[in-house]
């Protein structure tokens, strides 16, 4: 019986997965859902409780990763000794959550992009205010001569981190594409961030 049980999870997640990317978690039907699984949807209500359930099945594990992920990069980047250590700790972090992010790449489309009416709609403000509150820290410890970097330009900046993430996602670029796409970007916020910071070489 457990694995009759795991197929039709199996199965229920999967399609569920192409549901919510073809039409988003609102116009997501159940009915097809388990049409296409082959089952009831009462066994969609008995697994999942519901539609948002069955989303959450479908997309926590991913999200609950890149959560940890990140927050272990921000962890680095916050101990480090010196600006230039600071901004190459960021830099890898970034590879490592493109690279999770591509190795579950419909999952975050889900959660960027078709998450609206879920507990996961704010996932990317979350990212985002998280990165805030770190860059805040780091603007004040790495800032010459009492030059005082502004909040809003902070939270601004700091959301569009996390854009060129959708972007990429959303233009439904390979991993290739998005990585030399990063990879300008670093290089374009290093040269910003020293002269934000009023660092001369």
């Amino acid at each position: 019986m457990r694995y009759e049980t795991a197929g039709v999870t199996e199965s229920l997640l999967g399609s569920a997965e192409k549901e919510f990317l073809q039409y988003g978690f609102r116009e997501a039907s159940l009915r097809r859902i388990s049409a296409a699984s082959g089952v009831s949807t009462n066994s969609i209500y008995t697994r999942f409780s519901d539609k948002a359930g069955l989303f959450r099945a479908v997309v926590k594990e991913a999200a609950d990763g890149l959560m940890e992920i990140y927050l272990d990069s921000i962890e680095k980047a916050g101990a480090s000794l010196d600006v230039d250590h600071a901004i190459e700790e960021g830099s890898e972090g970034t590879d490592i959550v493109l690279k999770y992010i591509y190795r579950n790449k419909n999952k975050f489309k889900l959660i960027f992009c078709m998450s609206a009416g879920t507990e996961y709609e704010t996932y990317f403000d979350e990212l985002a205010a998280i990165e805030e509150s770190y860059y805040k820290i780091f603007a004040a410890r790495y800032a010459k001569d009492g030059r005082k970097i502004d909040d809003f330009f902070l939270h601004v900046y700091c959301r569009t981190g996390w854009q060129y993430m959708y972007e990429v996602l959303t233009h439904d670029k390979t991993y290739e594409e998005a990585k030399e796409y990063m990879d300008n970007v670093r290089l374009f916020n290093y040269a910003g961030w020293k002269a934000v910071l009023g660092i001369t070489e």
